[in-house]
């Protein structure tokens, strides 16, 4: 029994001074508009839930229309449905989310971390079941003692709902900036399998249908979650909404009642319940649908029995699903339901109203056309002020900077840095080999490789995006990002499919964080397109900053992309290790003197603002063909393309592997810092066997893009222009352990 909301209260100037701080004067007046009357206080909360930036997208919506959401194995786009579906064989589609959850992680580092589990619940939702999960993980200095107490947190948290999940994290990426001190960046990417016949979509099919609440008793926590998730956060004194709270446990007996229910048939729709509670997952319902709705808050079942209205409807509780059933099959829904020991609770019933009527007892909360909440109806659009950050960044060339007396020293540094050295010992506080087996567990590929049940097919997962590109060109920085996914999938031997994205960014208000978010989406949209690669999935993350004081700090451009291959069988995977002493390495691609936005320049000259490296987008297409054709004829052993730090530890992370060493010669027209340690993009290195060497050296000699003969590989040294820099043994201790012994450092 929860208390009722008298007529009196239901109009309280209290309940309308909530809203309205999450309401515009203009938005006000445009509600007043539409309804043609005043809206209650009750309905201007509604208002306030269902037109946040969280949830409305209403200043990124229009600029995410250029992005390519269609293919020949799209089944479902992005903005559709819960999650975006790609075909894979007559009998399964793949099922891709992407999700962010900053805000919370700032506040509550712990209990924030579980946005792992919104996104498992998206691809439940869509009749799934969850296969994979790629971490993308932004943090501050790492030698700070709050970075080292987030990454903790953050690190055991979602480690723990994954493993409760039997669920392997068979990829992923973490990054360190100063950016991120106070405001902290969690995306994360969801893969899922369903069978083509069980997918479930998120909206109502015809009147009569029950609605029924599945999961945990709703907490009453997370009102206006979505939008406090819209606002700037405070260091100190911070009111914010109660944290939700996990229970993967829970999470995991609601995964399997709702597959047991799917294989029953009794799911006609459904939708997870996040941001906006019941009301945002009934409302979408009913618009995809075309239909209304009339909910019932007093049926709901309740954690504790002084909940009010509000808090009924908009709770962000963990762990619920909200069901469309046939009446005709409530009863056994209900008896699955009482087997798995899961609340549930027939709710609210579909009928052709196309509004939304909210009912406690016999009090009417609110009546609404559903139209004038949603996202492609009544929500606002806006298309913010845009201002460029004046003057073009600049490329910095290799002559600018003074030559390193050392360059032995460089390379031995620079595989400890923050953002280059292993990220094994974070890594390893996941169970990466949980449920599916993660092929990536002997040797690495330069994508996350996973097994598809018993089909032969396997897919192929990458998350990429560096934050340093972006900071002055957010387009070209976006465009790497995509084109860097898209080659990790192709050194692997995968064919890309499709593309999620999460897009981090500061106030959409600012002009200059509204032109960096505007110039990404137009990078994602330029390369996809030319890459014909949908984009199916995504999010957007604004407010990504933090008030200290009188300033206030905003996160630099962060767009990270997800990305899925195919491959047809485990046979045609292609790893990054070197396989034998003495096989030949070749570099495909061209070298440059450009060291641009790269760790050594950032790290060892104290340049942390320039351009983003060079980037052709006509030559990255070019290479693609050329690698695909080289991993799928097997013309090479092993191939790795060149990221961070440059083609030095692109070398290292070969050899170590199988512990081998390399001998390399330089260009003598290529600088020796910019050839090892520049970030040029467009560049792979692969190995060559004795059988393999003529084939591949006539192949390439036909496609007429550059390549070079680097060396070859050794037993265990690693040698650049007969210098010896050492043993591959060396190298391994302070790529593997360096963050252990920065991160564990009291």
């Amino acid at each position: 029994m929860i208390i009722n909301y008298s007529i009196m209260d239901l109009k309280s100037p209290e309940l309308k001074e909530r809203a309205l701080s999450y309401l515009t004067q203009d938005e006000l007046f445009s509600i007043e508009s539409m309804l043609g009357r005043e809206p209650t206080p009750f309905e201007l909360n509604m208002f306030a839930a269902m037109w946040s930036e969280h949830i409305s997208y209403k200043s990124s919506v229009k600029w995410l229309e250029e992005m390519p959401v269609s293919g020949e194995e799209v089944l479902v786009p992005a903005g559709d449905e819960n999650a975006g579906v790609i075909h894979i064989n007559d009998e399964l589609a793949c099922v891709i989310k992407m999700e962010s959850h900053n805000h919370p992680i700032a506040v509550d580092p712990r209990q924030g971390a579980v946005g792992v589990g919104n996104v498992n619940r998206d691809l439940l939702a869509m009749g799934a079941e969850p296969i994979g999960l790629l971490n993308i993980l932004r943090f501050g200095n790492p030698k700070e003692k709050n970075t080292k107490d987030l990454i903790n947190s953050v690190v055991v948290a979602l480690g723990s709902y994954s493993n409760n999940f039997g669920i392997p994290v068979v990829g992923g990426e973490i990054l360190f900036d100063n950016s991120f001190n106070f405001n902290p960046l969690v995306n994360l990417m969801g893969v899922g399998i369903v069978r083509k016949d069980k997918l479930i979509k998120a909206a109502f099919t015809q009147k009569g249908e029950y609605l029924v609440l599945l999961g945990k008793k709703t907490s009453g926590r997370g009102v206006h979650g979505a939008g406090f998730a819209s606002r700037a956060l405070k260091r100190k004194g911070q009111m914010v909404p109660e944290s939700q709270v996990a229970d993967p446990a829970s999470g995991k007996i609601l995964m399997d009642c709702i597959h047991e229910l799917n294989q029953a048939g009794f799911i006609i729709g459904m939708q997870d319940i996040g941001a906006g509670g019941v009301l945002c997952a009934a409302a979408e319902m009913a618009f995809r649908g075309s239909l209304g709705v009339e909910l019932r808050l007093h049926k709901m079942p309740l954690i504790r029995d002084d909940i009010d209205a509000l808090g009924v409807l908009l709770s962000q509780t963990q762990e619920q699903m909200l069901l469309a059933v046939k009446p005709e099959d409530y009863e056994n829904l209900s008896a699955v339901a009482k087997h798995w020991g899961l609340e549930h609770a027939h709710i609210g019933t579909v009928d052709d109203s196309e509004r939304i009527r909210v009912m406690e007892g016999d009090t009417l909360c609110g009546d609404l056309p559903v139209n004038l909440l949603v996202r492609g109806g009544g929500a606002p659009v806006y298309i913010r002020d845009m201002k460029e950050r004046g003057k073009p960044a600049r490329v910095v060339s290799a002559d600018e900077v003074p030559m390193p007396g050392n360059l032995k020293d460089i390379a031995r540094q620079i595989v400890s840095l923050p953002n280059v050295a292993s990220r094994r010992w974070i890594y390893e506080q996941f169970d990466t080999m949980a449920g599916l087996s993660n092929m990536n567990s002997e040797y690495a590929s330069d994508a996350g490789i996973l097994k598809i049940n018993e089909h032969e097919q396997v897919l192929a997962m990458s998350v990429d995006g560096n934050s340093r590109y972006g900071k002055l060109e957010p387009r070209k920085g976006a465009m790497i990002a995509v084109a860097e996914a898209a080659r990790n999938i192709i050194c692997s031997g995968g064919r890309p499919v499709a593309l999620a994205d999460c897009l981090n960014y500061g106030d959409p208000a600012d002009p200059y964080v509204y032109q960096d978010f505007a110039e990404s989406v137009k990078g994602i949209s330029e390369v996809c397109k030319r890459m014909e690669i949908p984009v199916i999935a995504g999010n957007v993350s604004f407010h990504n900053l933090t008030h200290n004081g009188e300033d206030i700090a905003s996160v630099i451009p962060t767009p990270v992309v997800g990305m899925v291959g195919l491959l047809d069988s485990y046979e045609d995977v292609m790893t990054v290790n070197f396989r034998n002493k003495g096989d030949m390495i070749f570099l495909v691609g061209r070298s440059d003197n450009d060291i641009s936005s790269s760790e050594y320049l950032s790290e060892f000259h104290n340049v942390h603002e320039s351009a983003a490296p060079k980037f052709d987008l006509d030559y990255e297409l070019k290479l693609h063909k050329i690698v695909s054709t080289l991993v799928s004829r097997r013309l090479v052993s092993s191939a790795h393309d060149v990221s961070l730090g440059g083609l030095f530890v692109a070398l290292v992370e070969c050899a170590l592997p199988g512990g081998l060493g390399f001998d390399v010669t330089s260009p003598a027209e290529i600088r020796g810092d910019a050839f090892l340690f520049g970030e040029a993009q467009s560049r792979v290195v692969v190995s060559v066997n004795a059988e393999q060497e003529t084939e591949f050296l006539d192949y390439m000699m036909e496609t007429g893009i550059h390549f070079s003969a680097l060396g070859h590989v050794t037993k265990e040294e690693l040698r650049i222009d007969d210098i010896s820099f050492g043993f591959i043994s060396d190298y391994a201790r302070e790529f593997e352990q360096a963050l252990e012994h920065l991160l564990s450092d009291s």
